[in-house]
């Protein structure tokens, strides 16, 4: 009888996990599905290079950030965009914002604000800024020769 048993329970067990591993749409159309996103791994600029160098190469001025009195921090975009058929690594600025909800067990939780957003092409020859308020793109003066020569690219 315990033979028997076992082998129907393992047989609902397998059933069961091919049942679970067929479903492919469980989302019901409301939200829409994921994409892949664009290896950076071809970039000349890329990970915290590209944070140094929107750092190091342009003012606050020039990136729009004079007139934010908040300790704001450069963050790096864990996958590349497109804009107009080029590849493009992102670094935007962010500052941490303190939410009304805390977590479970009593702990504040934090978002970020963005403001400001950066978009280095990944041969190095265009660098975009977009206009937080129109969202308009804006080309800054590429900087990248200069970059290079410190030797602060990546090789």
């Amino acid at each position: 009888m315990k033979k028997v048993f076992a082998v129907l329970l393992t047989f609902v067990i397998i059933f069961s996990v091919l049942v679970a591993c067929s479903k492919t749409d469980n989302n019901n159309g409301n939200t829409p599905p994921a994409t892949e996103g664009i290896i950076t791994k071809e970039a000349k600029i890329k990970e915290s290079n590209a944070i140094n160098f929107i750092e190091s190469q342009y003012t606050a001025e020039e990136l729009g950030l004079a007139d934010i009195d908040k300790n704001y921090q450069f963050m790096i975009a864990s996958t590349g965009v497109e804009y107009d058929g080029e590849k493009y690594v992102k670094v935007v600025a962010n500052v941490p914002v303190l939410n009304d909800t805390t977590t479970e067990d009593g702990k504040q939780t934090f978002s970020m604000k963005t403001y400001g957003e950066y978009f280095i092409s990944f041969d190095g020859e265009t660098v975009l800024m977009k206009d937080q308020k129109t969202g308009e793109m804006k080309e800054l003066e590429n900087r990248y020769a200069d970059y290079s020569q410190k030797g602060d690219a990546n090789s």
